[in-house]
């Protein structure tokens, strides 16, 4: 199984954060093909996704890639991934722990 690059997560936050910026999230395509290629890497092996949230990504790429906790939820209906989630908001500075919160819970509502 090819391993997560997590340049590509680096460069998905980057693009999904300049779509942010210049379009106050009002470009509803570019913000869906962000979280689309999120979701396919993320689900793809859910164990290796769940080991690049915990290692490898940063405060702020876990930020931006909570908005996309339910669609992983709903897909994998992992519930180590709901429990890896909780282990991550823990960790995060109090800012991020915070703004995740929900997402966290809307993950939790997707499982089945």
């Amino acid at each position: 199984m090819k391993m997560i690059d997590i340049n590509e997560i680096k460069a998905i936050v980057a693009e999904r954060k300049r779509i942010s910026e210049e379009t106050q999230d009002n470009w509803d395509d570019g913000i869906q093909m962000c979280w689309d290629r999120f979701v396919a890497i993320f689900t793809k092996d859910i164990d290796e996704g769940i080991r690049v949230l915990e290692n490898e990504c940063e405060p702020d790429e876990i930020y931006w890639i909570s908005e996309i906790f339910e669609d992983i939820a709903a897909k994998t209906q992992s519930k180590e991934f709901i429990a890896a989630i909780h282990r991550i908001q823990d960790k995060m500075p109090e800012g991020v722990k915070k703004s995740i919160e929900i997402d966290i819970e809307s993950a939790k509502q997707a499982m089945i």
